[in-house]
């Protein structure tokens, strides 16, 4: 879940936290966002992630999202988030990925009273910072109690993003696996199936080359080095999940997936 300010006139701030080091292999980033004086809306744009988060005390579950939507928070919304590597929320979850597809719900609606309890408790602290504790232990126990990941799908999440433009048949060879291993294993643990995740992986990588200080290239340069077919590639798929043109949206947004070594 990648969120991008609208312009409103509004005090809020969000923020990012580089995980604790026994979490950075699961864990991409811990975050809070806090609106305190107005409204805000802001547009959540694809990012291969899912957040396991504390809205106003509500333990939620962010799944991966295939398309853009606006949220509008109220005035004295809190957040506290943990955004989970690409792959490896399902194991935390115990259940595939696919199923919270473009879904943003509470934790409650998947689990039984007894697996979100630490989550719930997490709400009572009164501090942001105790809340983002507790919340990081709660993870790092389900994580604890949970399977091991997919190493083949880790393999291939890996392969994707050293070859934007590589092909699923490709990425079967690479692996060892069938491209319906490949399919299915992708959907359990990223929520959709190779060929999507490759688009939305390239569209945050053209936001972290779009966000760099050094950044004055054109857009046909910006669609290259992100690894499209040509600049009318770009454009249609920065439409496609954002529903903005590409010099809307440049000009102010970045990647979700800065912190990682995925863009």
């Amino acid at each position: 879940m990648s969120c991008q300010d609208e312009p409103r006139a509004t005090i809020s701030e969000y923020r990012e936290f580089r995980p604790p080091e026994h979490l950075a292999g699961s864990v991409l980033c811990t975050w809070t966002q806090v609106t305190a004086l107005a409204p805000r809306s802001q547009l959540v744009l694809p990012d291969c992630c899912v957040d396991v988060l504390l809205m106003n005390g509500v333990p939620m579950v962010a799944g991966p999202w295939t398309r853009p939507y606006t949220a509008d928070l109220p005035a004295g919304t809190t957040i506290v988030g943990v955004r989970c590597r690409p792959g490896f929320a399902s194991q935390m979850l115990g259940f595939p990925a696919s199923e919270l597809l473009n879904l943003t719900i509470p934790l409650s609606d998947v689990w039984q009273r007894s697996g979100d309890a630490s989550f719930a408790r997490a709400a009572e602290a009164a501090m942001l910072r105790e809340q983002m504790a507790a919340l990081e232990a709660a993870v790092e126990a389900r994580i604890a109690g949970a399977a091991p990941s997919d190493a083949g799908t880790e393999a291939a999440i890996r392969w994707i993003a050293r070859h934007p433009q590589g092909r699923v048949r490709e990425l079967s060879a690479q692996i060892g696996l069938s491209a319906r291993q490949v399919q299915r294993r992708f959907s359990d643990a990223v929520g959709y199936g190779p060929r999507m995740f490759r688009s939305v992986l390239r569209f945050q990588r053209l936001l972290h080359l779009a966000s760099g200080a050094n950044t004055r290239g054109s857009l046909a340069q910006l669609a290259a080095e992100a690894g499209y077919a040509d600049q009318a590639h770009m454009t249609r798929e920065v439409q496609r999940f954002s529903g903005r043109p590409p010099t809307a949206l440049l000009a102010r947004s970045q990647s979700t997936l800065k912190l990682s070594n995925l863009v």
